[in-house]
């Protein structure tokens, strides 16, 4: 799933009409040739269907909330090419410019804490974790869709803040009787 702060949306059909070529998961590189696996085809699908179901999940709240909506946008799915390369040349004859994604993991390991789940993944619930005062900002779907992004971080820390103040507040009332 593809997002931007641009204001439009900028997919990986819309970088492909303007020129740019799509190729699957860079494996190895040998002497300025760029190796690549053959599963762009399965991924880009994978995501498309990922996109499709989570847009499905909120056209339906949305139509049962009542609330007033747009008629939902769909996109169309991922053009690949049907015979993606999987070696391409680096260099003035070959590939020029890369544009490099390759999302992010969290790497929690040294976090000596039991909120990570057998997968390493970290549980809470809108960023709030089972440790009283520790939270989370920033992460995928935190609280809402745009979550990782600066203008969906504010909220999300707003909410936040209203829970740690009402955590302090708890701490404060439960010492104040345990002291009288």
């Amino acid at each position: 799933m593809q997002l931007t702060g641009a204001g439009s949306t900028i997919d990986l059909n819309t970088l492909t009409s303007r020129g740019a070529r799509l190729v699957g998961r860079l494996q190895a590189i040998r002497e300025r040739r760029l190796l690549f696996s053959g599963s762009l085809r399965n991924v880009c699908r994978l995501a498309d269907l990922k996109l499709d179901r989570l847009l499905d999940t909120l056209d339906a709240w949305a139509e049962a909330s009542g609330l007033p909506a747009p008629p939902p946008e769909r996109f169309a799915p991922t053009a690949v090419p049907d015979d993606p390369p999987i070696e391409l040349r680096a260099g003035p004859d070959g590939i020029r410019t890369v544009l490099w994604a390759t999302g992010y993991k969290a790497e929690l390991s040294w976090l000596e804490a039991p909120i990570l789940n057998p997968r390493g993944r970290l549980i809470h619930d809108g960023g709030v974790t089972r440790i009283p005062g520790l939270y989370l900002l920033g992460m995928p779907f935190l609280r809402r869709r745009k979550s990782t992004l600066i203008d969906g971080a504010d909220a999300d820390a707003a909410a936040l803040t209203d829970h740690l103040a009402a955590h302090l507040d708890d701490a404060v009332r439960g010492e104040v009787a345990a002291a009288g």
